[in-house]
């Protein structure tokens, strides 16, 4: 079995307007709420074996609070360039040239693409919010092949979520 997180990136911050889209950094929101989401992973035991990133600060800095909540090394994240802007099409090829030998994968980016790829998985209708984690389980056993409506959609966690 396979274990797919997707996150959408934190709130982002629009106090700067003369950043450009990929520079924009997290607001005071974002920065408590991504190691919060972290934490709620941990205490449920998923720590995934790989977090792929979109480059953009935004996102790259939430899979990096993400990252310190797991206690992991900078190995196990990684910036994927093709994250950025992609659509679900392109998320499914960068899912699919995974190792097999991963059980756990975290993607961190962007919707519409995020949406649209948990949505085409499992059949679904959601909108991800800001830092919202979507847990997908597969019954496979490498990443590739998969079909629309073949994963099931175990958890959708979002930051204004009731966890009591």
């Amino acid at each position: 079995m396979k274990t797919l997180l997707i996150v959408r990136h934190a709130k982002s911050s629009w106090d700067h307007p003369d950043l450009d889209d990929f520079n924009r950094p997290l607001n005071e929101r974002g920065l408590r709420n991504a190691p919060e989401m972290a934490r709620r992973l941990v205490l449920r035991n998923l720590v995934p074996d790989l977090i792929l990133s979109s480059p953009a600060i935004r996102a790259i800095t939430t899979a990096k609070l993400f990252n310190q909540q797991f206690g992991r090394f900078d190995e196990f994240l990684k910036t994927e360039n093709s994250i950025y802007e992609a659509s679900r099409q392109d998320l499914m090829k960068l899912i699919s040239r995974q190792n097999p030998d991963i059980n756990c994968l975290m993607l961190v980016g962007h919707n519409p693409g995020l949406s649209e790829l948990v949505n085409w998985l499992c059949d679904t209708e959601e909108i991800l919010s800001t830092c919202a984690v979507a847990q997908i389980e597969m019954d496979d056993f490498k990443w590739n092949g998969w079909e629309k409506g073949s994963g099931f959609l175990k958890e959708l966690d979002f930051p204004k979520k009731n966890t009591v």
